[in-house]
């Protein structure tokens, strides 16, 4: 049965497995939920129980307490640990007053209770409630996986225009670089064409978060490990957003201590890690203000932890989480606002997590933010979760 609308069209009645020892009150039950027009099937114990709701999941389950060969707690335990039955309503029916055993079968996952002796009204009602919970659930479920295969054809039209955009896109930062060859510029035309090769650049940089962001969230990416000096790769993303920053007159400071051990990571995907995280500092770092960039061995974490600190405004403290987000947006608290694509930072989440590191940030208002993350000395193989080889969360 089709649910659609609103709760009052959303069908009442359904498919009931009733699990009882006693004839009696199997025969009762059949006889007021056929009345009700509900299609019944029956089980005499626990096991039979189980292997009906797997054979021919039904729309709710009535469960009695005292049953042979695995009682009603388990049962319902069992129901709700499985992905197939997990959804289905679970009445416990119990003649037990004991509020323990109402408490024991909530932890097992019932979703209501009826007490013998069995009333009819009570019975009709909190079955009807149960399957429309249930036909909201499977409406909810239905909508959520059409939305998953529009979101699939969307990120493959996405990557499909954002590869084709790649090769024109380089052919014209080539054919602005050979400019010079073709006869000597001034020093405003030099300028105006360092400017347009950069942005350029800057178009590519974003093209590769692009790609390589469905890559990770596909599971597909394949990281190019080898040694790292984690002074070179802090050199190297400071080179990548000196330009702006002086046109801020913002100072950029690496704190990079000697004799740092070397790491194993993808040079390319850090340095563009720790650019993206330098390049949101320039932007929300005040004319004449100061960032800080800085490597350390984080010893307890076998790891290497990078910072980079800005003295902007700061980020309110409930959206630490959301910023990392693909397409979300970087507030501040000062609500000032700077347009972003809103994929750097998810960039560098994915990165960092595909590491088997971890990225967080902290921030205090009216006096800037700090972004962190660390990447595990030796290569840690992760999954699309972000867990390890061995299950464990990122570092």
């Amino acid at each position: 049965m089709n649910a659609t609308g609103s709760d009052a069209t959303i069908a009442a009645t359904g498919r009931v497995l009733v699990a009882d020892d006693e004839e009696s009150t199997r025969l009762l039950l059949r006889d007021l939920l056929e009345a009700q027009g509900h299609e019944v099937a029956e089980a005499v114990n626990g096991e039979q129980a189980l292997a009906a709701a797997r054979n021919n999941l039904p729309d709710l389950i009535i469960l009695d307490v005292l049953m042979p060969k695995s009682n009603g707690m388990e049962v319902c335990r069992r129901l709700k640990s499985e992905s197939v039955t997990a959804s289905v309503p679970v009445l416990l029916v119990t003649s037990l007053a004991d509020r323990q055993d109402r408490i024991a079968g909530i932890e097992a996952g019932a979703n209501d209770f009826l007490t013998k002796p069995i009333d009819t009204q009570d019975v009709a009602l909190r079955v009807r409630n149960g399957i429309r919970t249930k036909r909201l659930y499977d409406q909810l479920a239905e909508n959520y996986r059409q939305l998953r295969t529009l979101e699939a054809l969307r990120d493959d039209l996405t990557r499909m225009i954002v590869h084709d955009l790649r090769t024109p896109l380089s052919s014209l930062i080539s054919g602005l670089q050979t400019l010079p060859v073709v006869g000597p510029l001034n020093e405003t035309q030099r300028e105006c064409l360092d400017i347009a090769v950069q942005e350029g650049n800057g178009l590519l940089g974003m093209i590769g978060d692009l790609l390589d962001i469905g890559k990770m969230e596909a599971g597909v990416l394949q990281l190019d490990y080898q040694d790292l000096e984690p002074g070179e790769l802090v050199e190297a993303a400071t080179r990548q957003v000196a330009r702006l920053a002086d046109e801020k007159r913002l100072t950029i400071r690496s704190d990079v201590p000697e004799y740092l051990p070397t790491f194993s990571g993808d040079r390319e995907k850090l340095q563009r890690t720790l650019t993206n995280l330098l390049g949101n500092a320039v932007k929300f770092t005040p004319d004449g203000g100061a960032i800080t960039v800085s490597a350390r061995y984080d010893e307890p974490g076998m790891a290497m932890r990078f910072e980079v600190s800005d003295t902007g405004p700061g980020i309110p403290s409930e959206a630490f989480e959301r910023i990392f987000q693909k397409f979300e947006q970087v507030p501040t608290l000062g609500g000032s606002s700077t347009r972003s694509t809103g994929l750097g930072l998810a960039f560098c989440r994915m990165a960092v997590e595909a590491h088997g590191g971890r990225i967080w940030v902290e921030s205090d208002p009216g006096k800037g933010s700090t972004f962190r993350f660390t990447i595990p000395l030796e290569p840690r193989p992760v999954d699309a979760c972000g867990n390890d080889s061995a299950g464990n969360p990122p570092t």
